[in-house]
């Protein structure tokens, strides 16, 4: 009998476990139990296996027949005496060893989870594992008591995560948004928490109940896609479908997602463990922060991180916007302190505010490599305890590799003017960046031509970098306070006040055009009548001086804003460098009034513009000629109203005219309105309620207006020697709907005849005057709406509007482009609005500032696939369940798109940024463990080449998942902004068929048929505490250690890879001598005779490979992913810095978006040594091709020490450190030979949180080996 747990009629069913459950009997674990314990004796034989299972489960049945349950304890009873029985006394001792083991396990798992049973997950978890949790992960009560288990842990994420999926039912959803929008309820979670959930008992209760935060987050989903108008019913209709059971199917899909992290196959990232379903909410790892050139944003950012970092997030800031250190400063007249001292700021809120209550904060800091700070920034580390809790890089740009490459000056730049500040060696500085790192660790390198180069949103959006498309400050925004300039928006913004922006209802439709996927350009839409709605700005703020350049249309409207700055057009968003003569821009179609005011007032404004004076002594003056004399009684009137006195009318002695004079009035408009000027709008009337601003016009056009009738038209003509006065009319007078065209210069400057009042003529010196002019629809509307203050102009302008044969030309609210100027430079501002991702500047439709991906606000949805829970065993050995991986890689998408809805960000600002581009970030965790069990050694060609098609098959699947999920709930808002319906696609590997394993133009024809859901897809994040949960390697990167000294409360342990155990037990090698050596080897089994040559070869741990191979091993993944890879390229202690400057050429020509080094001891004490480190020499070479691709580059390969260094050599390898004018440290000690240098900026760091010096340095990641405590970059 080959295997005597074939399925037969067998009468026992049921098995009792220890926790008192009554689960199913599988006789599949008895067989694996027995089989474990021969293996570890060395005594494995199949026949005599089958001997001992079928003695066992035949006196089982006789035992316990049909009717009786066995107890667990019971059967490994039977199971002892049956090995003893058929004399295999070593087996059964083995055998009882274990259950001894398997009991201390099952003890201390209660203990650390402060109850009394361990249920099937407890069980499933490691130790390590428990530890973990419990410390970090397990919510806790007021008194520092556990109240949840694993178990709890997983339910309460995944009944989170399920919710999305629930509220995008097409029950309730409709995917084209064409719904109404249903009156928003209010709602108390409280109420109803623990009475609603999924998969409902005949008793009424439920398998998986929400609680009031789970209840808080489906709301808050609700209210959104309801705005949205996507929900078919109101969320009181929905509540009772939900109580009617009416989504119960959807239990199942919440048990996949519980299986999902149960199994190991998939973590999501540690915040998302931490907060699903609590009171913070906060489900993202990283954050990423904008920060200007002003200390309002600098403290604003400072208050936005500890947020985050309370929230259990990281955050990364590009401080390339602040002006160096020495810089004027113009609000004070002093001198500027430069970016590095404003980190110390974040530093130490980072030191102050610990991350959730579980872990400290990680930072990254970015700058520029053109700053003029540069050196500072990358020195920066070089004290000792300076900026501790940063990890900084260098962005370098392709300019600086043009500099470099041609051997020419580089310049370094004012981010505050972009003038040269000064220029640099660009050799030099690189070998700066490359000593420091070899030194400290820090700075790391990013690259940003290798970053933007498949960039789905370079075209529309421009490339990766912290620049924002920004507008100036003396535009007028239509609000709901009235017309305000954008730096008064800014400062009421800043006041916290409540503030309202008028936005085109067209930008609205474009925005649903393209999230329908039907269209990925607007075109003018005639049949209906343009409109404009107002709404709340997520954010405004001030982003410094910039260059601007002006807009000016046909019409006369004006606009100054960045070059790259979009504006609504019949071509759809079109930057203002890219506009052509022509081009139709949207104007403003309605409008919308301050709060005060009235009509009197206004009044009375607009003839002082029209025909009034003030002068020098305060008085004004009004005056009325001719047939306006009428008109003094009104405005008289209207000055009681206001003053609460009456004023006299006083006739013209020399003129046919009457006037008003008034100190009073005078005293009311310069001192309490502040109207200095005469040809000018008064900023109160800007200020003012419809009826204010109806007022003024109505009494400007009066005075200085006039009906002119041409060959069957007719239109109403304002002019004026100030041009500025009709442009800011021109926008008051869109409040109204009235679209208005100026004509420059209508008479030229010169001396004209004109009557002198005094019934004769005399010569005067006339200005050029302009006019303004309003006909079609809008002088209709004109007549309705505003009038004239004299009743036979307003009767005539009526009369002829009824006498029309035919309905007056339809305004359509478009004007074209007249010409483009640069002016200047400017301070501007960025304006956030995200439901229609416009506003209205000087009457012209403009995009949303500050629309870049990636850099400011937005965050990291992370998890990570064990690739390790793949690993399948047959008859020929380990080998790799794809079709498993691929239904996992598919939920998980799923998964982490849902994390995106139901997430409780930190900040609005980063809510909005994370929809519109919903990124997700799916990585890997387990390689290296997946590696040893296929016996692939990790930097072989075979390793490289699973590498490749592991990445490459992840992201297949992840990219037809995220169509799918497209298909079901639309494409990421800013789908049509990107380049997917090009055609084109963010990973490299795409664009190089003969690397394909798979079907790539399958993808593409399913993303342009269907859209996606999500920008980018994958990434390789670090994974060190999630890792740790599940007992598997970090990421992509090779084990660090076979076997280590764990520390724990209770004393040491050793701490094996989970493979290495396998194998070693697999072949009877596993003992504690063995665990011993390999430990006191530096986890590697590098030159140790007791291990079989075979294994030799393929457990390779970080040291024993080569820097180059590391690298290699990012390049083989980057080629699949989409976003960013988090490793670390770790290097002995005794490589040189041109061994680092290496490094970075060989990353950046491969197209590596970015490079992390680590020397061990460069940051703290190596405390476990490999033979590789101990002799300077990589002591195990797998042959490759990686030197030969580096060669091909143009790059000399380092030489390979093929015997062991003298200690003389040694000594100078390690610190060949040179700069200008210093020559290498001498060196004393075997340690310092070790790389333990006595350099003064060497540093011994220890883990913050347990103290121990077990830190392991991967992923971009500082990982404390015995309490899991880890601190990572942001990338």
């Amino acid at each position: 009998m080959k295997n005597s747990s074939r399925k037969l009629e067998f009468p026992v069913k049921k098995v009792v476990k220890r926790d008192g459950r009554v689960v199913d009997f599988d006789p599949t674990r008895i067989r694996e139990a027995i089989r474990k314990a021969m293996v570890h004796v060395n005594r494995y034989d199949e026949e005599s296996l089958n001997r001992v299972v079928d003695h066992v489960l035949r006196v089982i049945a006789e035992k316990y027949g049909v009717e009786r349950i066995p107890h667990v304890e019971e059967i490994q009873d039977i199971v002892e005496l049956s090995l003893v029985k058929f004399d295999l006394y070593e087996v059964a001792k083995a055998y009882i060893l274990y259950r001894k083991e398997r009991e201390k396990i099952r003890e201390e798992k209660k203990k650390i989870l402060e109850k009394d049973y361990v249920d099937e997950v407890d069980k499933a978890f490691s130790l390590n594992a428990l530890r973990l949790m419990a410390s970090r992960y397990l919510m806790r009560d007021e008194r520092g008591k556990l109240r949840e288990t694993p178990k709890q842990m997983f339910q309460r994420v995944a009944a989170l995560i399920v919710i999305p999926d629930i509220l995008h039912d097409p029950q309730i959803f409709d995917r084209n948004f064409a719904q109404r929008e249903h009156p928003r309820e209010e709602f108390s979670p409280e109420s109803l928490e623990g009475r609603l959930g999924l998969g409902k008992r005949p008793d009424g209760s439920y398998e998986v109940a929400w609680n009031k935060w789970h209840l808080e987050r489906m709301k808050a989903l609700y209210d959104e896609l309801n705005e949205e108008r996507a929900m078919k019913c109101s969320w009181s209709e929905f509540l009772e479908m939900l109580k009617e059971g009416r989504f119960d199917g959807y239990y199942q899909k919440y048990l996949e997602y519980y299986d999902l992290m149960v199994s190991k196959r998939f973590m999501p990232n540690s915040p998302t463990l931490f907060n699903a379903g609590s009171r913070l909410g906060q489900l993202s790892a990283c954050f990423v922060l904008h920060i200007d050139d002003n200390l309002e944003s600098i403290m604003q950012a400072a208050q936005d991180a500890a947020i985050i970092f309370k929230s259990g997030g990281g955050v990364g800031i590009n401080y390339s916007r602040l002006r160096p250190e020495g810089d004027i400063v113009f609000s004070t007249y002093g001198v500027a302190s430069g970016p590095v001292s404003f980190m110390r700021i974040i530093d130490t809120v980072t030191d102050v505010v610990k991350q959730g209550g579980k872990r400290r904060g990680a930072n990254m800091g970015i700058l520029e490599v053109w700053h003029p700070d540069i050196e500072t920034f990358i020195r920066s580390k070089e004290k000792e305890g300076f900026l501790e809790n940063f990890n900084i890089s260098v962005l370098i740009t392709p300019e600086f590799w043009k500099s470099y490459e041609e051997d020419k000056p580089y310049p370094l730049k004012n981010p505050r003017d972009g003038k040269v500040w000064r220029t640099i060696d660009p050799k030099r500085l690189l070998r700066m960046i490359a000593e420091m790192a070899w030194k400290t660790g820090d700075p790391g390198v990013l690259f940003q031509d290798n970053m933007n180069k498949r960039n789905i949103f370079l075209e529309k959006l421009g490339p990766i970098r912290s620049t924002n498309p920004c507008v100036t400050g003396d535009a007028r925004i239509p609000t709901d306070y009235g017309l305000l300039k954008l730096s008064e928006l800014y400062e009421l913004y800043r006041s916290n006040n409540e503030v309202k922006i008028l936005t085109d209802d067209r930008a609205l439709e474009e925005a649903l055009t393209q999230r329908d996927g039907v269209i990925a350009q607007m075109v003018i839409k005639l049949p209906r009548a343009p409109s404009a709605s107002l709404r709340k700005p997520l954010k405004v703020i001030k982003s410094g001086v910039k260059d601007v350049y002006e807009v000016v249309t046909s019409h006369g409207y004006r606009l100054k804003a960045t070059p790259d700055h979009k504006v609504l057009t019949d071509r759809g968003w079109i930057r203002i460098s890219d506009l052509r003569r022509g081009d139709a821009l949207f104007i403003q179609p309605s409008g919308c009034f301050g709060r005060y005011g009235s009509i009197e007032l206004g009044r009375i404004l607009g003839w002082l513009v029209g025909d009034g004076q003030i002068d020098e002594d305060g008085r004004v003056t009004l005056w009325f000629y001719g047939r306006d004399k009428g008109l003094a009684a009104i405005i008289a009137e209207d000055i009681k109203k206001v003053l609460g006195r009456s004023v006299r009318i006083n006739e013209a002695k020399d003129r046919d005219a009457c006037y008003i004079v008034s100190r009073r009035l005078g005293r009311l408009l310069r001192e309490a309105l502040g109207i200095r000027e005469r040809l000018s709008v008064p900023e109160v009337v800007f200020k003012g309620n419809r009826e204010m601003q109806r007022g003024f016009l109505q009494a400007l056009f009066t005075a200085d207006g006039m009906i002119l009738f041409g060959k069957g038209g007719c239109s109403i003509r304002l002019t004026s020697i100030s041009k500025r006065l009709l442009e800011e009319v021109q926008l008051l007078l869109l409040n109204f709907g009235i679209v208005s065209k100026i004509y420059e210069n209508r008479r030229r400057a010169q001396v004209r005849l004109l009557p002198d009042g005094r019934g004769g003529y005399k010569k005067y010196w006339c200005e050029a005057y302009h006019e303004l002019s309003i006909d079609k629809e809008s002088r209709d509307k004109f007549a309705e709406q505003i009038g004239f203050l004299d009743e036979p102009r307003q009767r005539k302008l009526e009369k002829w509007i009824k006498s029309k044969k035919r309905r007056s030309n339809r305004e359509w609210f478009v004007t074209t482009v007249k010409n483009i100027r640069y002016a200047g430079s400017e301070e501007v501002y960025d304006v956030v609005e995200p439901i229609t991702r416009s506003f209205i500047a000087n009457g012209i439709c403009v995009h949303n500032c500050g629309e870049q991906p990636l850099y400011p606000f937005e965050s990291c949805n992370l998890g990570s696939i064990n690739v390790y829970a793949f690993i399948k065993y047959g008859d020929e050995g380990a080998y790799m369940d794809w079709d498993e991986l691929a239904e996992t890689v598919r939920l998980a998408v799923r998964f982490l798109d849902n994390v995106i809805d139901v997430n409780k960000y930190p900040l609005k600002q980063i809510e909005y940024r994370t929809k519109r581009s919903r990124r997700i970030g799916l990585g890997v965790m387990g390689l290296a463990d997946a590696l040893f069990a296929l016996k692939i050694p990790y930097n072989s060609e075979e390793g490289f080449s699973f590498m490749s098609k592991l990445s490459e098959f992840i992201a297949y699947h992840a990219y037809l998942a995220s169509v799918e999920l497209a298909r079901e709930r639309g494409p990421f808002p800013l789908y049509w902004e990107s380049a997917y319906p090009k055609g084109e696609m963010p990973i490299e590997g795409f664009y190089h068929p003969e690397w394909w394993t798979l079907d790539w133009g399958k993808v593409v024809e399913e993303i342009k048929r269907n859209g996606i859901r999500n920008s980018h897809v994958t990434t390789v994040a670090p994974t060190g505490s999630i890792s740790m949960l599940v007992d598997v390697s970090s990421g992509l990167e090779p084990q660090f250690a076979l076997v280590y000294e764990k520390r724990v409360t209770v004393g040491t342990f050793y701490y094996i890879d989970r493979e290495f155990e396998r194998q070693l037990k697999e072949r009877g090698l596993y003992n504690d001598d063995v665990l011993k050596k390999v430990a006191e080897n530096g986890g590697s089994v590098q030159g140790l005779e007791e291990i079989p040559e075979d294994m030799r070869k393929v457990f390779l741990v970080a040291y024993d490979i080569p820097w180059w191979d590391h690298i290699r091993a990012q390049y083989e993944f980057q080629k699949w992913v989409d976003a960013s890879v988090s490793k670390t390229i770790n290097m002995p202690a005794w490589v040189s810095a041109d061994d680092v400057l290496k490094a970075y050429l060989f990353a950046h020509k491969l197209g590596l978006k970015g490079l992390t080094i680590y020397r061990d001891t460069s940051k703290s004490a190596q405390v476990l040594v490999t033979p590789s480190q101990k002799s300077s020499r990589y002591i195990a070479l797998t042959p490759n091709k990686t030197l030969e691709l580096m060669k091909s580059l143009g790059i000399e390969p380092p030489k390979i020490e093929a015997e062991e260094m003298s200690e003389v050599e040694s000594k100078k390898r390690m610190l060949q450190v040179i700069y200008a004018g210093e020559e290498p440290e001498p060196v004393s000690s075997e340690s310092e030979r070790r790389g333990e240098s006595k350099h003064p900026t060497a540093r011994f760091e220890k883990c913050p949180e347990c103290g121990s010096p077990n830190l392991n340095y991967q992923e971009g990641c500082v990982r404390c080996l015995d309490c899991g405590w880890t601190s990572c970059l942001i990338t």
